[in-house]
């Protein structure tokens, strides 16, 4: 395998190249994060419920995540990868350039977002390719540390593009379309490593990865009671601009430097479960802050609170890696790892799909108030996940691994 010397370290080409990559999707993840909701609002006059509305075929393509990459197995990661993010980029740059009505917007981001979740699952796969030993953990923050790296950058242009130039939305999309299928064509120069045997099963459901199911359905409700009203809640209730989303999303990213290394190096240090309940407990807490605090303290502060618990939120999304290493190490055949994942990502979505149309006409049905009981059904979920994760083995750890804290550089040193 090729490597490059930088120093007195060298790395691999696959590695450099999967880098370089997930900087880019860090420049996509960023517009997405800080301008997707504000371009609904803002340009297509959303209420709630049309927001809501819109989850659920956007969703749709994370339900049938496992037939894809079942029926796309024989290609292998690398080249699966690479596909999902040349589609995803062609909807993402279409969406960026066709006007407001809402059935273009529908198909443009159903194609987006076929490309997005065929991709999910493989990039935890391909990342864990790199760890040393079994430090996936680790290696997962490493890479995505440095993903938040990029988003930091891209998040401070957003800012300073949004606050002192008029630009529009339609021209930020199109960019972050052209930047995603770059990073698709990228994964074409990437060896496509056969060591993971991709001619295993097409499709894998097993018995003894019932609680990680049981874990991602739960995700699956969880997230999207967070992904799609607390910034809805930002706008619509306190009547923030897209500069204050983007603010705390820069804020997130710059914490995710030194979060997501730490989390990865936790889940290799005390395991799955507890990185897992950290993550419920935590949740927990920012729904209790976006239900309530409006209510309980003068404006300014409430607002305070809420941007705390978007951020808090934001950066418990880095417990993916807790349930992506579950997978790694329960799975006795490498070539499971995707396929698993893709299994749990479905689930997820057979919930993610209906808790947005369900909690959306309870926030449109109460009125002025209706966010409160979204946010209490966030409280039970994150009560339930807890549960869940406090159920959890923990598994050994193999006898040759390394210490996480040997594990310091994303580089391999000579």
């Amino acid at each position: 395998m090729k490597q490059f010397t930088i120093g007195k370290y060298t790395i691999s080409k696959d590695l450099l190249l999967f880098i370089i990559i997930s900087v880019l999707m860090g420049v996509v993840l960023a517009v997405e994060s800080t301008s997707f909701a504000n371009r609904l609002y803002e340009d297509l006059n959303f209420t709630v419920l049309q927001r809501s509305g819109l989850e659920a075929p956007r969703e749709l393509p994370g339900l049938l995540t496992v037939v894809i990459i079942g029926l796309l197995s024989g290609m292998g990661d690398i080249r699966m990868a690479a596909l999902a993010n040349i589609v995803g980029g062609i909807g993402l740059l279409a969406f960026g350039q066709i006007p407001g009505v809402f059935s273009l917007v529908l198909v443009t981001l159903l194609i987006y977002s076929t490309g997005q979740h065929l991709y999910f699952p493989l990039s935890s796969t391909i990342a864990m390719q790199f760890a040393k030993g079994e430090q996936f953990g680790a290696r997962l923050g490493q890479i995505q540390g440095l993903g938040s790296a990029a988003i930091i950058v891209a998040s401070a242009v957003l800012y300073i593009i949004y606050r002192f130039f008029d630009v529009t939305y339609q021209a930020v999309f199109s960019f972050a379309g052209v930047v995603l299928i770059i990073a698709g064509v990228l994964f074409l120069f990437m060896r496509n490593d056969i060591k993971e045997n991709n001619h295993g099963k097409r499709f894998v459901f097993k018995k003894e990865y019932k609680m990680y199911y049981a874990l991602a359905t739960v995700n699956g409700a969880r997230k999207q009671i967070t992904l799609t009203f607390a910034p809805w809640l930002l706008i619509d209730v306190f009547g923030q601009p897209v500069t204050v989303i983007t603010a705390l999303f820069f804020l997130v990213c710059v914490m995710n430097l030194f979060f997501k290394p730490w989390y990865g190096r936790l889940i290799d240090r005390r395991g799955e479960s507890y990185a897992l309940k950290l993550e419920a407990f935590v949740m927990f807490a920012a729904c209790v802050g976006f239900a309530f605090s409006k209510t309980l303290f003068p404006f300014q502060v409430a607002l305070i609170l809420v941007g705390i618990s978007y951020v808090a939120d934001k950066l418990m999304e880095s417990a993916g890696m807790a349930r992506a290493t579950y997978v790694r190490k329960m799975c006795h055949v490498p070539s499971e790892v995707s396929r698993t994942l893709a299994m749990g990502q479905s689930m997820d979505h057979v919930v993610s799909m209906t808790i947005p149309l369900l909690a959306g006409f309870i926030w449109y049905a109460n009125g002025s108030v209706g966010y409160v009981y979204v946010f209490i059904g966030g409280m039970a979920i994150s009560a339930l996940n807890y549960y869940l994760a406090s159920k959890l083995k923990t598994l050994p750890r193999h006898k040759n691994d390394v210490k996480a804290e040997e594990l310091i550089d994303i580089v391999h040193e000579e």
